[in-house]
C-alpha cells in the first residue's frame, strides 16, 4: 500500500472570473511508504497548491487525496495533522528551545 496517493486533483484559482487559472488539472500519483521523492516544475506551476491540497492546507475543486489507505476529505484537522506536517520555506523559530522542544 501506498502512504500518500493522490487521484484526479483539480485546482482553479478564480474560476468564476475571466482570469481563471487551472493550477492542477487530474494530477494522479502514488508515493511509495520509503524513499526520496522530488517534485520540480517552474514558477506557478502548483507545487505548492498541490502540497497544500495534500495537507489539508487548500481544498481542491475535484479529486481526493489518501494517506495510509485512508481518503482524508471530511477528516478533522486533529486526524490529519497526525500523519502529515509541513516545515515551510519561510518559517518562524522561537529563539530559545531546541528543536525537539518546538516539534
Amino acid at each position: 500500500m501506498s502512504k500518500i496517493k493522490v487521484e484526479n486533483i483539480v485546482k482553479t484559482f478564480n474560476r468564476h472570473s475571466r482570469n481563471a487559472n487551472k493550477v492542477l488539472k487530474g494530477v494522479s500519483f502514488e508515493l511509495p511508504d520509503s524513499g526520496l521523492v522530488c517534485i520540480f516544475g517552474k514558477s506557478g506551476s502548483g507545487k505548492t497548491t498541490l502540497l497544500n491540497i495534500i495537507g489539508g492546507l487548500e481544498k481542491a475543486d475535484s479529486g481526493k487525496v489518501y494517506i495510509d489507505g485512508e481518503c482524508t476529505s471530511g477528516k478533522t484537522d486533529k486526524i490529519r495533522n497526525a500523519k502529515i506536517g509541513f516545515i515551510f520555506q519561510n518559517y518562524y523559530l522561537e529563539k530559545g528551545y531546541t528543536i525537539a522542544e518546538i516539534l
